[in-house]
């Protein structure tokens, strides 16, 4: 039975990064769910606004709700530029994108993850009509 469970510990040791970690779905602002991995860091900027951030340090999400794309990318442009060294010699390591159009829940990726697409996608509205009010500021 040893034999077993050291066997077992050995190949996990062995696959490290490749396997996933395990994700706690989160709800936020009523509005939208997300898997956040374990190791990531949530941080509210301040209502309607989270940074999510790797254990690594080498990849953060902004995601902004009741916003459109314009607006979400004034918002985040201080942090964007903050992040900056994240996408440094790799454009394709920085996107914003409207993740659920219905909801307003914009979303802005600086850097590289293995957990990142996965994180991305898992991205999924509350089941509900409510929707953030747009914002005019």
């Amino acid at each position: 039975m040893l034999r077993l469970f050291a066997t077992i510990w050995l190949c996990l040791a062995l696959l490290g990064s490749s396997v996933s970690a395990e994700a706690e779905v989160m709800t936020f602002e009523d509005l939208y769910t997300i898997e956040v991995p374990r190791g990531w860091t949530a941080t509210q900027v301040e209502p309607g606004y989270m940074v999510f951030q790797s254990p690594d340090k080498k990849a953060v999400f902004l995601i902004t709700t009741g916003m459109s794309l314009p607006r979400h990318r004034d918002k985040t442009a201080g942090l964007v530029k903050k992040y900056d060294a994240l996408r440094l010699g790799a454009p394709d390591r920085f996107v914003s994108l409207m993740r659920l159009r219905s909801k307003r829940v914009a979303v802005t990726i600086l850097g590289d993850h293995p957990d990142r697409v996965k994180m991305y996608r898992s991205i999924e509205a509350v089941a509900g009509d409510k929707m953030r009010m747009w914002r005019t500021d």
